[in-house]
């Protein structure tokens, strides 16, 4: 017998969970943390060119994720970073 799949349980509030990447939920916040002062072009003066520089350091930190999963990471933590700068300014 097969049990529930993770990926389709439905969230507490009843609404259909679309996320499906939880082991990336999971280390996302220490991810920010170490990949976070590449994007402030105040700690890093050449941050607009630091896309790169993020996924080496989530790389290095993260040696067992696969390379999209570096990626999706890196993406998001550059999503998250510019939401929390506008609400900031």
């Amino acid at each position: 017998m097969a049990g529930p799949n993770e990926n389709n349980a439905a969230p507490a509030n009843g609404a259909i969970e679309r996320r499906t990447h939880h082991h990336l939920r999971e280390i996302f916040e220490h991810a920010y943390l170490l990949a976070s002062p590449l994007l402030d072009s105040a700690q890093n003066p050449n941050a607009s060119g630091s896309a790169h520089f993020v996924r080496v350091v989530l790389h290095d930190a993260f040696p067992n994720l696969h390379l999209q999963d570096i990626s999706i990471l890196s993406v998001s933590i550059e999503r998250v970073y510019r939401e929390r700068s506008k609400s900031i300014n």
